[in-house]
């Protein structure tokens, strides 16, 4: 594994070509003027269930923290606070608008018990962040949630230090499908790890194929 393509070191290159460049979407808000945080504040901080910060979200709050205030993480850019949503709540939210397909995304929360992140990118589709069991890196997988046919989930990225490379173009990742990184030579096995996790598979659920009690 190249420990550059992973993790905090992946976030450096990240944060390099957001100062320069700015991020070459207009998905992700521009970082004019980053709200960095402590060190002894991001030690301090926690997701649900006590449990540490991956590593990629240690080293982006240290350069910015108004970034993930902007999409919704939390209301106080200096004192983030990560309790996220339910899956089905952080689907409407990021949607919009309830609706019956929507709504339906709250049945996968038998599957997927643990709180959501919001994430930019997408039309009928939306990614999050999806904070169960970490990979072996320590790192959360982001999740894709679509409603052109049948809302389905699935995991797309390995971790957030992937999904902010290739937001910010830093890496060059080609996606026949969502889950096309399964097979990827330097990310297939997070992706692996994080489609046994969820129970998602490698290929995702659709509604239809989901065991609803």
């Amino acid at each position: 594994m190249d420990e550059n393509m992973h993790g905090a070191a992946l976030i450096e290159r990240v944060i390099a070509r957001v100062e320069q460049d700015g991020w070459p979407t207009a998905d992700a808000p521009d970082i004019t003027e980053p709200v960095p945080l402590a060190p002894e504040a991001i030690d301090r901080l926690r997701l649900a269930g006590d449990r540490p910060l991956p590593p990629s979200l240690r080293r982006w709050l240290a350069f910015d923290s108004s970034w993930l205030s902007d999409i919704g993480w939390y209301d106080d850019e200096r004192a983030p606070v990560f309790e996220g949503r339910a899956l089905g709540e952080t689907a409407a939210w990021m949607y919009g608008s309830g609706g019956a397909m929507v709504s339906t995304f709250a049945d996968f929360e038998q599957l997927l018990p643990s709180a959501c992140l919001p994430l930019v990118g997408g039309s009928d589709s939306r990614r999050l962040l999806y904070l169960g069991s970490p990979d072996s890196t320590g790192e959360y997988p982001v999740l894709v949630t679509d409603i052109d046919d049948l809302p389905y989930v699935a995991v797309m990225y390995p971790g957030l230090d992937v999904y902010l490379a290739d937001l910010a173009g830093v890496i060059d990742l080609d996606f026949d499908t969502y889950t096309g990184l399964m097979d990827h030579p330097e990310y297939g096995p997070r992706m692996r790890e994080h489609a046994e996790n969820t129970e998602l598979g490698p290929d995702g659920l659709d509604f239809q194929d989901l065991e609803v009690e």
